[in-house]
């Protein structure tokens, strides 16, 4: 198994979901390289209607 960190970090936008601004917490796994891979969310990110379109969690992933 490849070692990792694990990297917090906020984004701030418009959620469409919620209809409203909205500041999300998300947890971050980086590889060796530098790679970063979204682990966690505090929000419905992945299983929302609008994960595909999401611009909030489009600065993440």
């Amino acid at each position: 198994m490849k070692e990792c960190r694990i990297e917090e970090e906020f984004v701030s936008g418009f959620c469409k979901k919620q209809n409203q601004t909205r500041t999300v917490l998300c947890e971050l796994e980086v590889d060796a390289e530098g790679n970063r891979r979204l682990s966690e969310a505090d929000c419905a990110y992945g299983k929302c209607e609008h994960s595909k379109t999401c611009g909030l969690m489009g600065q993440i992933v």
